[in-house]
């Protein structure tokens, strides 16, 4: 699919879905999945001068009949795709270094990025050759944005495009981003609705612009392609449940309990998700087992090391009211956009996910390393009042 980079050079118009015509598999392909990844990985191909692939995977088909096919990239295209995604980790780590000592200062900004580098999450899933890379460099950006006193709300739009045209899974962040812009924070005008008005209009506006820019196959019929590219989304969703109903029922959460239960097993406890099928375990075992080996792979992860994490994680969270009256004005949009953020993006999850696959929660991993952070902070502050009694009796 990173072929559609060239393609959208060549004749975009080609990619549009038209009535009547057959769905391939690549046009399937765009009504389900946001193109951004397929376009970086392609324009990284294209200027190393590296092939794509002959054929599409098919993940239907066993791993023989695949290669056999020519769907297997090379190894210099494998390199070069997930290179391109590893190189996006610096975005992420700035991104969230800077919001964390805008939140709570250079401690705390040092603690949420060693935190972040480390996570055994953000260490296998933004090393694929998969859309999570771009999802939390997108999402770290524009938190930051977010909370900055003064926003573009051009440059807001452009970022959150990107993140929501990498993963739909981002959308908390649009309606973060109307909430910040239309209620949140000071506004320098005569006319606070109006000015109010006008940068969530430039928001939404460069938002929509980049969206339809990206998606040509919404260009010639695009309500019917919205409809055609939800109902392509609905089908593939039944299917994955009710395989997995089969094939590993612990993946199916149908009730919000049960979704809560999932998503903090995932986030802290259960091992780096190499699959989320077994359909090719065989074939990978041996990358597999290289991969576990390594320690930092499983860093903070299991009962005791994944039990400390959510219990820092709640500290910071149960702090927040004692911390914040101690927090400088300035300090506190950010503190209301992660709070806030965090609600959106687990209200989603909670309320519409239904299968628990881990890479699934890596927009919550910024959320939860921030307040796993500012956790710490708390402890810290803490044992240095304690000394501080104590060395004045």
């Amino acid at each position: 699919m990173s072929q559609d980079w060239s393609d959208y050079l060549r004749n975009p118009s080609n990619l549009a879905w038209q009535p009547g015509v057959p769905l391939s598999d690549r046009m399937v392909y765009r009504l389900l999945d946001p193109p951004l990844t397929r376009y970086w990985i392609g324009f990284l191909l294209t200027l190393t001068n590296q092939p794509t692939p002959s054929q599409d995977w098919n993940w239907s088909q066993d791993w023989e009949t695949n290669v056999q096919a020519g769907a297997l990239p090379s190894p210099a295209t494998l390199f070069i795709a997930r290179l391109g995604m590893t190189l996006l980790l610096p975005v992420s780590l700035l991104s969230i270094y800077a919001l964390g000592r805008i939140l709570r200062g250079r401690r705390t900004a040092w603690m949420v990025l060693i935190l972040t580098s480390t996570n055994a999450l953000v260490l296998l899933h933004t090393r694929r050759a998969m859309a999570e890379a771009l999802l939390l460099s997108g999402s770290t950006l524009t938190l930051w944005l977010l909370s900055l006193p003064t926003p573009n709300p051009w440059l807001l739009g452009l970022s959150a495009g990107l993140v929501f045209n990498a993963k739909y899974t981002a959308a908390p962040l649009i309606g973060l981003g109307l909430l910040r812009l239309g209620l949140l924070g000071q506004v320098n005008s005569a006319n606070p609705f109006r000015a109010r008005l006008g940068t969530i209009l430039a928001f939404l506006g460069t938002f929509l612009v980049l969206t339809l820019a990206l998606n040509p196959f919404l260009w010639k019929h695009p309500i019917e392609a919205l409809r055609q590219a939800a109902a392509a989304r609905q089908r593939l969703l039944t299917a994955q449940v009710a395989d997995f109903k089969i094939a590993n029922p612990l993946m199916v959460a149908e009730t919000v309990p049960s979704r809560l239960q999932n998503m903090l097993l995932q986030i802290f406890f259960a091992p780096p998700q190499l699959s989320e099928a077994a359909n090719y375990k065989e074939a990978l075992a041996t990358s597999y087992q290289a991969y576990e080996e390594k320690p930092f792979h499983n860093l903070l992860r299991g009962g005791t090391g994944g039990g400390l994490m959510l219990a820092i994680t709640l500290l910071g969270i149960l702090t927040l009211p004692i911390e914040r009256r101690e927090d400088a004005s300035s300090s506190r949009l950010p503190t209301q956009i992660v709070t806030l953020g965090t609600l959106f993006q687990a209200g989603f999850f909670l309320g519409w996910l239904p299968l628990s696959f881990q890479r699934y929660y890596i927009p919550l991993v910024p959320y939860v390393m921030l307040w796993a952070a500012m956790g710490m902070d708390s402890l810290i502050n803490a044992l240095i009042r304690l000394a501080d009694q104590i060395w004045r009796k």
